[in-house]
């Protein structure tokens, strides 16, 4: 929307027992037609990874491809990721899952439970049950069982195998005399506690609000090689090699073995779930995410033919445009921005209402002044404009051509601030929307 820029907008929410491909695309093309859009418009299908979905055959995505072929793949990367966390979990000699809920459903249930726990945890805090359907609670539930570990101990010994959940007595069994024996357990909690959060922290960067499909490549490649180097070095935290030194030789190979075959298994579900290759779209357009210098204008042809925008674009005009943008490129790259504010601030160098005047050092003070604005300013631009527009003082200071204060320079040296005038605060109100 050219007046308002990216929005984002609820059509419909329906509930049909039919979830066919061919009934949820009816859906779609229906919503879209009652709206006064057509599937020429839409750019991408977004959905979870279920296979009616984007199977290769009889999806939603391929019934849409029919019908705009230049759709893209947009499926859930989050998804990808937590799943590649669980499939790797169940291969594992342990029941992580289970455990943990386990554990959080005997005190959950029980306010007497819970007070002998507190009993004994000088620094008790409650635990935390795994949700499957939610990627964020495997590894803080996990994290909180493993920094109990020392009282939960204590506690399920002191139930003896008559008192402890049967599931759970097997796991603690081994030093039912007290005598501090190590258990499998504790390794596995203390690896867990350490590997998961290498998941949860990329599903974090996923699901950030500023996200963009420039950065999920490098993202989901950052989190495959990160896999693969604790792979190779055998690496499963700090805590889990002390704990490991503290077992028979040959238990605690067979231990490494089965975290090691962890960090497999998860590499294999990436790699069959996600598109390393080059042919990857994504990967094309990793360029337009602005963190390496140079960004050369091949990157942006790659970009127009992958998303297939030669026939929509002046490539002659974006020519000029790229020319235009060049001499600041490396100071928008190394800003360290959320990508869509780089390209913001690319847009207005286009647009001219950057100069190099303006970069002097005497004019950072307002560049500084339209970021922290832009920054901690919570109105929309309709809401900013209602606001304004009721700020007589400010509409009067803004259409004035008086200068601000300052020193007297030497001559043939520029002020360090200008008053801008009304017009250029369109700048500062199209800024707000990002």
């Amino acid at each position: 929307m050219p007046d308002l820029g990216v929005q984002t907008e609820v059509l419909d929410f329906y509930d049909d027992s039919d979830e066919t491909s061919a009934a949820i695309h009816n859906q779609i093309v229906t919503e879209l037609e009652e709206n006064g859009l057509g599937l020429d418009m839409i750019s991408a299908y977004s959905a979870d990874n279920a296979s009616v979905n984007y199977g290769r055959y009889n999806s939603v995505f391929q019934k849409l491809k029919e019908n705009n072929n230049c759709i893209l793949k947009a499926n859930c990367v989050a998804h990808i990721v937590h799943n590649s966390a669980k499939h790797a979990g169940d291969r594992l000699n342990i029941d992580i899952e289970n455990v943990v809920n386990k554990t959080f459903s005997h005190f959950s249930s029980s306010a007497k439970r819970t007070e002998e726990l507190k009993s004994i945890h000088t620094f008790y805090q409650s635990l935390l049950r795994n949700v499957p359907t939610r990627s964020l609670s495997l590894w803080p539930a996990v994290k909180r069982l493993h920094d109990s570990w020392a009282p939960i101990k204590t506690y399920f010994l002191s139930l003896g195998e008559d008192g402890c959940p049967k599931s759970l007595w097997r796991l603690f069994k081994n030093d039912q005399d007290g005598e501090g024996n190590p258990l499998d357990l504790q390794v596995y909690l203390s690896f867990l506690s350490n590997a998961l959060k290498i998941f949860h922290d990329t599903v974090l960067v996923l699901e950030r609000e500023d996200g963009t499909v420039c950065e999920l490549y490098d993202m989901m490649f950052t989190l495959k090689t990160k896999l693969q180097l604790r792979q190779s070095d055998g690496f499963f935290g700090a805590q889990t090699d002390v704990l490991l030194q503290q077992f028979p030789d040959r238990q605690a190979a067979v231990l490494r073995e089965d975290m090691c075959n962890f960090y497999q298994s998860s590499l294999t579900y990436l790699e069959q779930c996600y598109d390393f290759s080059d042919s990857n779209y994504q990967k094309k357009l990793a360029s337009l995410a602005l963190k390496k210098s140079p960004f050369n204008f091949s990157h942006l042809c790659e970009a127009v033919e992958v998303l297939q925008l030669s026939k929509k674009l002046d490539m002659d005009a974006l020519y000029d445009e790229y020319c235009v943008v060049l001499p600041h490129q490396q100071a928008i790259v190394q800003s360290g921005a959320p990508v869509v504010e780089k390209w913001a601030f690319w847009e207005k160098w286009e647009e001219g209402l950057f100069t190099d005047d303006r970069m002097l050092d005497g004019h950072k003070e307002q560049m500084f002044g339209k970021h922290q604005v832009k920054s901690n300013f919570t109105f929309s631009c309709k809401d900013f404009y209602t606001y304004v527009v009721k700020e007589k003082v400010l509409l009067n200071a803004a259409r004035s051509n008086k200068k601000y204060k300052f020193k007297k320079k030497p001559e043939g040296k520029k002020p360090s601030y200008v008053r801008p005038h009304l017009s250029k605060m369109k700048f500062d109100v199209q800024m707000c929307q990002f």
